[in-house]
């Protein structure tokens, strides 16, 4: 495979003594004289030839770097000088380090703002070789193929109160370090003399580490006999790996023979499921093992490059084949990223997707000028990009990978360069990151000299490659210079907005969050006021490719899962005498096919994933945490999102107004339906609307509500509402403070939206009446019938959304519970109920909005009688529903009663002063939804109210008592409610063919009949006093029955909801306006009636006849 090969070179520093017994790195060459300083700035241009690129390299060799990396160093007390070993702490800024002699050979170390200060040392019963440290848990490797466990006491070590020690049951007297456990490793058998050609074997074991917290990845790992709270670590010794539950110590969990040959690490996959373990070690084999597996767990393998360092040098006479391996680091942020150093003295990174049986990495990483074997390596905790190395040169280096040419289409390639280094007074022995100190290495020589090295913003910022160019931004303003962070590179000829942005990004390289987004905050405001171009549209949608630059600066990205990978079928090859294993793992993903396990296919998508994690904020980084302490960053990522959201609705719509030109269904980019797409951004959608009701203005969101609703009607109600409501608490914030930017957010400009809410709303034509008008007569055809156009329709929304935006809203409420008990289904009388009870419930609420809210002047336009439901709401389709419902529940009264403000003659308005609400009480009967609700009223309610009062009149004349008590009531109290809530001089008549059939021929005639839109007031006075008289008499022969003992209380019973029902018609029309002298009557004769029912209302007898009453 074709890998890029480091090429540039970095200068070092001498270390010069200080007072305070630690040491930091001189600005003087060795000899006293100031040093050559190498240009780290031009760190990636190319050269030269060879020979010249070794001149520059060896000049820089005794040149130090002051602003690539601030140094801190610490000298052990270990008299032998034979440090081996160091681990850290995962949550506190404790350090171990361990030692090859026999008397004090641990020491614990407290890292605070990267100075280094020993808290205690120890003597351990065996010479020290690895450790490894979790929580309160510290793993030592001995040199008796012993593994020795250790609890530390953290809090006394570092001073803090025993009460908030982990351990305080020990107590201020107990000891600091105990040893816990003891585990013996399995390995080969130890002799004298070793065979020719063979490394001689070693009773030390090489490594420890522990499991990450949250192992187990199913598939039968860990076994079942594991606690769940039980710590796993791994242990290596000779060639042979060990898995251990820390709780039992008789015998390994598993033990795996990997090598004939001596291993030097073995560490444990971090990223989730943790059943990766990658080990290597002297035979220059690298081998993954899945403990998933059954039987031999080896699932990867592959060898070094032979004659990769002679290749580096030019010829072919050196051989690196089989190079001892000393260290493996897993990438903290890829899962699939492995990278291997040894005495070949590069770095190599593999791409564990793909096979590598002919040890092919995917990039090579060394320094011209290192000639040393690599004895340590880790991967930066904070940047994807960035790999340090320990060498035995004495030499620390820090590597930033780049992806080239990952989106031109051509040939991509992967460049290597050294952002800074460091030379120690010895061989570092190892090298780690650590999380809580940001961008800060930790090395620890072979003579036990310990470091800090923190990379400094101008290092980091270099080893970001830059983004920010681009035609769209031209022309803005600039306040000021970026605070808190260098430029790098020639400005000349670049834009102000460029230099800034490239300030932001180089932030952002330096995870200086908070200065980022502090100059994200300036840069957004700049762009948003930028009122260039002439143009009404939003300046933010002209700077949208520099949003979308920053929004990838600041973008979250989500940690890679294990089910999106797997590793190839044969992965594993024959190296090292030992047979390959050819069964694939289990995995959820697909592997790699055989056409795509290609060097130039994983070359291409390991740039591919280089550049996508390298730039910006690396996969699983705590941005919600960072923001949550930094309000500042909150503020930036708030108004980012909030951009970004405005140009991606945007682009929505456009994409959607083209796939409606060409009849497709329109997708987004990863092809999911557009309205989808919206729903899953429903709370930031109406988020931002409240927040910037500027940017998310009202065109734009009735367009996103309209792309959601054919799809799914509840979710676009809902979000329309969201909107609705964002608006009403801007407008009353506004209006609280008193402030002239009111009209602004007025609710007044959701019209559009409102309309596409509601639709059809009252006020739109009618198209399922048919020729309803047509079939009218005269006297209806007579009146005038607005059509109104989608202007005027608005226009009248707009007047109700200024009388009382609430009412509105909770129209659009209405329609939300009506459409959910629709699409819920059941039984056709039980949907009709419900339908009833909601919109009977919602005008209770509209009564109580326009109580308490609006002027009353403004209410009175509106013309919603609330006592009235179906004048409570603006959408047709709702009343309709409303009104159907009471006629499958047989409400005539209710339907009768509703709809009379559909034929309320509408007064005579000027012509020079327009048709507004208000300017007439019957506005309802001018458009074209009242001539389906007359047309059914008349066809419909009227004859079926008529036939239910006939049947009870018919009955009573055969016999009086033969009715059940329930259908006097029913039918007594419609008869009320129409007497005295209907207007008897509103009404309207109709021409329709009515369908009948010949007994004699069988033939169907149709005869046209009028019928009309009211009943006969006469009809029902006389109704009411002939049914109520027949229910007295029922009620009086129960309480005369003498053989029913309770025939009274039966009678009360049957009379008290009548009773009640009319008192409370009555209380209704009580505070009637100018009523006519007909109401007054129809009044006085259901109050007459209700006395004489008071009577076995109240569980009195009925006095004798003659008697005053």
């Amino acid at each position: 495979m074709a890998t890029s090969v480091f090429d540039t070179h970095s200068g070092r520093q001498s270390v010069g003594s200080t007072g305070s017994g630690s040491r930091r790195h001189s600005l003087l060459s060795a000899d006293g004289q100031a040093g050559i300083q190498y240009d780290y700035a031009n760190a990636w241009a190319a050269h030269g030839d060879k020979l010249s690129r070794w001149r520059r390299a060896y000049l820089a060799s005794d040149t130090g770097d002051s602003e690539g990396v601030q140094s801190t160093s610490l000298a052990l007390p270990d008299e032998s000088r034979f440090t081996t070993c160091m681990a850290m702490s995962e949550d506190q800024g404790l350090l171990a380090a361990g030692s090859g002699s026999y008397d004090t050979n641990m020491f614990f170390v407290q890292s605070l703002d990267d100075q280094l200060d020993v808290k205690a040392s120890f003597a351990s019963k065996f010479p020290i070789y690895s450790l490894a440290f979790k929580g309160d848990l510290l793993m030592a490797g001995t040199d008796r193929n012993t593994s020795v466990l250790y609890k530390v006491d953290r809090a006394r070590l570092l001073g803090y109160a025993v009460e908030n020690a982990i351990d305080a049951t020990q107590g201020v007297d107990g000891p600091l370090v105990r040893c816990v456990g003891t585990y013996k490793n399995k390995a080969a058998k130890s002799i004298d003399i070793a065979a020719p050609g063979s490394h001689i074997p070693t009773k030390r074991v090489a490594c420890v580490e522990f499991a990450p917290s949250f192992a187990g990845g199913g598939g039968g790992w860990p076994p079942s006999s594991v606690a769940p709270n039980s710590e796993l670590f791994v242990s290596a010794l000779g060639g042979v790996v060990n898995i251990w539950d820390a709780t039992r110590n008789q015998q390994a969990l598993r033990v795996e023979k990997v090598s004939a040959q001596p291993l030097c690490r073995a560490t444990w996959s971090a990223q989730a499921p943790a059943t990766l373990v990658a080990a290597a070690g002297f035979d220059g084999v690298i081998s993954v093992l899945d403990l998933r597996r059954r039987g031999k767990a080896v699932a990867w393998r592959t060898a070094q490059p032979e004659a990769a360092f002679g290749a580096w040098l030019g010829g072919d006479g050196y051989s690196s084949a089989g190079a001892c391996i000393n260290d493996v680091a897993w990438s903290p942020f890829v899962p699939y990223w492995l990278a291997t150093g040894g005495e070949g003295g590069s770095v190599q990174v593999w791409d564990l997707r793909y096979a590598a049986a002919d040890g092919a990495a995917v990039a090579t990483l060394r320094h011209p000028t290192n000639h040393g074997a690599i004895r340590s390596l880790a991967w930066s905790a904070t940047h994807a990009d960035l790999l340090a190395t320990g060498t035995s040169d004495k030499s620390w280096w820090l590597h930033s990978l780049r992806a080239d040419d990952v989106a031109s289409g051509a040939q991509p390639s992967v460049q290597a360069a050294v952002i800074a280094d460091k030379r120690s007074a010895d061989d570092i022995g190892s090298v780690v990151a650590l999380h809580a100190k940001g961008s800060s290495f930790y090395t620890l020589s072979s003579c036990g000299d310990l470091y800090a090295h923190r990379v400094t913003p101008s290092a980091l910022a270099r080893a970001t490659a830059s983004r920010m160019t681009g035609d769209d931004m031209q022309g803005v303003e600039s306040t000021g210079d970026m605070q808190g962070v260098e430029s790098t590179g020639d400005m000349q000829g670049e834009t102000v907005l460029e230099r800034d942005m490239k300030g932001v990004e180089a932030a952002v390289s330096a995870r200086d969050l908070k200065g980022a987004a502090e100059a994200v905050l300036d840069v957004v405001q700049r762009l948003r006021a930028d009122g260039a171009g002439g143009s009404d549209e939003h300046p933010i949608l002209r700077h949208a490719d520099s949003i979308k630059r920053l929004c990838d600066l600041f973008k979250a990205k989500p940690r890679i899962k294990h089910t999106s990978w797997a590793l190839p079928p044969a992965a594993v090859a024959l190296s090292s005498g030992l047979l390959a294993d050819s069964s694939s793992i289990a995995a959820e993903a697909e592997p790699v096919s055989a056409s795509d396990a290609s060097p130039s296919a994983a070359l291409k998508d390991f740039a591919s994933d280089l550049a996508y994690v390298a730039y910006g904020l690396p996969p699983d980084f705590p941005l919600e945490s960072t923001a949550s302490r930094q309000p500042v960053v909150w503020q930036a990522l708030e108004q980012l999102n909030m951009a970004n959201l405005r140009i991606r609705l945007g682009r929505l719509v456009e994409t959607a107004d083209r796939a409606g030109d060409t009849g497709t269904a329109p997708t987004d980019a990863d092809g999911r339906p557009l309205w989808k797409s919206i729903v899953d951004r429903e709370r930031q959608i109406m988020q931002y609307a409240k927040a910037e009701p500027a940017l998310f203005d009202a065109r734009l969101l009735r367009a996103v509500v309209k792309l959601v609703l054919p799809h799914d009607c509840i979710a676009g109600l809902t979000l329309g509402l969201g909107i609705c409501q964002a608006y009403l608490s801007n407008q009353r914030l506004h209006e609280q403070r008193g402030d002239a930017e009111s009209e602004s957010v007025s609710c007044t400009m959701l019209d559009a939206l409102v309309h596409v809410l509601l639709f059809p709303t009252v006020f739109d034509t009618d198209t399922s009446a048919g020729s309803a008008a047509d079939s009218a007569d005269s006297a209806m055809a007579a009146r005038p019938v607005l059509v109104p156009n989608v202007q005027m329709v608005r226009e009248r929304i707009s007047e109700c959304l200024a009388a009382c935006p609430e009412v509105v809203f909770e129209m659009v409420r209405l329609e939300i519970s009506i459409q959910e008990t629709v699409l819920k289904g059941g039984e056709q009388k039980a949907v009709a109920e419900d339908i009833v009870r909601i919109v009977q419930r919602h005008a209770k609420s509209v009564r109580v909005l326009l109580e308490n809210t609006g002027e009353p002047e403004q209410r009175m336009h509106i013309q919603i009688h609330a006592q009235y439901p179906a004048t409570t709401t603006l959408s047709a389709s709702a009343v309709r529903l409303y009104l159907n419902s009471l006629l499958s529940t047989r409400g005539y009264d209710e339907h009768l009663v509703n709809s009379q403000w559909w034929r309320v003659a509408p007064a005579a308005v000027p012509a020079d002063a327009g048709h507004v609400i208000g300017s007439d009480s019957g506005w309802l009967s001018s458009f074209p939804l009242a001539r389906m609700l007359n047309r059914q009223t008349a066809s419909a309610i009227v004859p079926r109210m008529q036939r239910q009062i006939d049947v009870v009149l018919a009955t009573i004349k055969k016999e009086p008592l033969g009715l059940e008590p329930r259908l006097y009531r029913d039918t007594l109290l419609k008869v009320a409610r129409v007497t005295l809530l209907m207007r008897s001089d509103q009404h309207l008549s109709f021409v329709v063919d009515v369908a009948s059939k010949n007994k004699e021929t069988g033939e169907t005639l149709t005869t046209r009949q009028t019928v009309t839109t009211a009943i006969d007031p006469v009809v029902l006075a006389d109704a009411f006093d002939s049914i109520g008289s027949a229910f007295l008499m029922l009620l009086e022969a129960l309480t005369r029955h003498s053989s029913h003992r309770d025939a009274f209380k039966r009678a009360t019973s049957e009379a008290l909801p009548l009773y009640e029902s009319l008192s409370q018609l009555l209380e209704s029309q009580r505070g009637a306006r100018d009523p006519t002298d007909m109401l007054k009557s129809r009044m006085m004769a259901v109050r007459k009636y209700l006395r004489k029912l008071e009577h076995y209302a109240n569980g009195q007898p009925q006095q004798p006849s003659g008697q005053p009453q």
